[in-house]
């Protein structure tokens, strides 16, 4: 039987939620910027710095989803771990009499 561990799963996904929130208090911090200078490299710097904030929020949205796809495939997981525990538990009593169906008809046979 294949069995999945919920709990292994949301512990990922809070770690991994953890340092999201980290990457979004990062990125959400103003940073004050020299806006007076007319230097070349400062404006090139200001827009280097605007850009990877910008690839830092759409990683951290990328890595948000996967947060979100671990916990809902770690339910489905559990849920149908449980639907095939029932299955499996139900079956059980019909296999039970079965063998004792063959065992009369042998024994009756005979």
């Amino acid at each position: 039987m294949i069995l999945s561990n919920f709990q292994s799963a949301e512990k990922i996904a809070t770690k991994m939620g953890q340092a999201s929130d980290s990457i979004h208090r990062v990125t959400s911090n103003k940073f004050s910027t020299d806006d007076r200078t007319t230097l070349a490299v400062n404006s090139k710097a200001q827009e280097a710095n605007r850009q990877a904030l910008k690839l830092a929020n759409l990683f951290n949205e990328a890595f948000q989803t996967t947060i979100n796809n671990i916990q809902s495939t770690a339910e489905e997981f559990q849920r149908k771990d449980h639907e095939i525990s029932i299955g499996i538990n139900q079956s059980l009593p019909l296999t039970n009499y079965l063998k004792d169906r063959n065992t009369y008809e042998k024994a009756r046979n005979d």
